[in-house]
């Protein structure tokens, strides 16, 4: 078998192991939830039936090194780090199983983050109880705002970049004339992972339990495109939130004195965080809490 014959096998077995569930159908609020669970066929353990026949054609370049030409020994480096790759894959499956759940992306490293409770220290008002239900209480809001396909409701609480990623993902179900149906929607858990400071910006790492029914139908035909109207999905989120650093929470009755960055008005900001001057929407995170950015860290469905 030729070098780079291969070399192929061997990227194809690494990015099936780590990407088979980026390719896979996806729902919920920005398609972090899929038809599967995350990594469910298994690809790429260390029982696999890849072929690496020795007897491959030479093509009589590379250097050798005791006996074993450049390209054998690029190989070796090759397979080595897919070994090495597949075997902390499935530690890491090894550990999630134990709850059910198969992993998808890598949670952030908490010793790279202060503990949530010491966040205090740079804001006294800081309360981890209300952000936790009130983290909770937008998950809830921005399925619905998926399903109805208008997140216009949610610019305040999304950094812009979010946003628009965000719904150009949705923007697939309106040019389609698709829905994406979220039904008995819980909150598990809450928890803050810790935070830190960075580029001007306080930044929060949260983590969401949750369950619901999620699946898509067809707009015309109302017909099942996706999905389960009974499976239940488990998930658990990262969520990444920031705020400029300085700003504190509110102690008044919840409006604060600023301009706005559009028209320059002079506003009270409430919980609207619309110019009534020139009706923007003010998401920077200026005055609040905004989250930019979520990760889907592991999944599993049950029922059928």
């Amino acid at each position: 078998m030729k070098l780079w014959k291969r070399l192929t096998i061997c990227l194809v077995a690494l990015l099936v192991s780590f990407g088979a569930f980026a390719f896979a159908g996806r729902a919920d609020f920005g398609d972090y939830g899929g038809d599967s669970d995350y990594g469910d066929s298994d690809y790429g353990d260390s029982d696999s039936d890849y072929d690496y026949d020795s007897d491959y054609d030479d093509d009589g370049y590379g250097y050798g090194v005791g006996g074993v030409s450049g390209k054998d020994l690029l190989l070796v480096l090759i397979i080595g780090g897919i070994l090495f790759a597949v075997a902390f894959n499935k530690g890491k499956k090894a550990k999630q199983a134990q709850q059910g759940y198969v992993p998808g992306a890598a949670e952030t490293d908490p010793s790279t983050l202060r503990p949530a409770e010491e966040y205090r220290q740079v804001d006294p008002q800081f309360d981890a109880a209300a952000f936790r239900e009130k983290l909770a209480n937008l998950y809830v809001q921005m399925q619905q705002a998926w399903e109805a396909k208008d997140l216009t409701p949610l610019q305040p609480y999304l950094s812009g970049a979010f946003y628009a990623q965000a719904d150009r993902q949705l923007d697939r179900y309106r040019q389609n004339k698709q829905t994406n149906h979220m039904e008995r929607i819980t909150v598990l858990d809450v928890s803050l992972t810790g935070w830190k400071q960075e580029n001007g910006h306080d930044i929060m790492i949260a983590q969401l339990r949750t369950r619901l029914v999620d699946y898509v139908t067809d707009d015309t035909t109302g017909k099942l495109v996706r999905g389960s109207r009974t499976a239940e999905k488990f998930m658990r989120y990262e969520w990444q939130l920031e705020r400029t650093t300085g700003v504190l929470t509110g102690v008044s009755a919840g409006t604060s004195a600023c301009n706005c960055p559009n028209c320059g008005a002079a506003l009270d900001i409430n919980r609207s965080v619309r110019c009534p001057y020139c009706d923007s929407v003010l998401t920077d995170s200026t005055f609040d809490w905004v989250v930019s950015g979520i990760k889907g860290l592991a999944q599993k469905t049950v029922g059928g």
